[in-house]
């Protein structure tokens, strides 16, 4: 137990934090990785290590693939301490215009512009029963 205090007391004193090793994979392969906007992998699959005493913004990119953006958040760990949620991410990459319905803004977007799509027709139509 003595030896315990005097490590401890240095963590604390020196602001140390627990890392944790967040696997990241991605499909397609070779995405690039960023954590809190600075660039931490080059090339999925990879594992990301990252602070668990606060969160963070995990951001994923790939030329010709729609930007996704994963927070991870401290939460309560099992043996105690605090652990990183998710603590691993799968990502399926998606090509602009293309429907992931998974991905709730992409439905949201799909289903607004087709509703945009109805209504013109709808316009147009009553705006040519008007002509005649």
């Amino acid at each position: 137990m003595r030896r315990i205090v005097p490590i401890l007391s240095v963590l604390y004193l020196c602001g140390c934090a627990a890392t944790q090793s967040v696997p990241v994979s991605t499909d397609p392969s070779g995405a690039s990785v960023y954590l809190d906007g600075k660039l931490v992998c080059v090339s999925t699959p990879c594992s990301v290590d990252a602070s668990t005493d606060k969160a963070h913004l995990l951001t994923i990119t790939k030329d010709g693939f729609r930007q996704k953006d994963i927070a991870l958040r401290p939460a309560s760990a099992s043996g105690g301490g605090t652990a990183l949620s998710p603590d691993m991410v799968t990502m399926r990459l998606v090509k602009p215009g293309e429907l992931d319905v998974r991905d709730p803004d992409s439905v949201v977007d799909k289903a607004v512009g087709i509703g945009m799509k109805v209504l013109e027709r709808v316009l147009e139509d009553d705006r040519l029963g008007d002509d005649k």
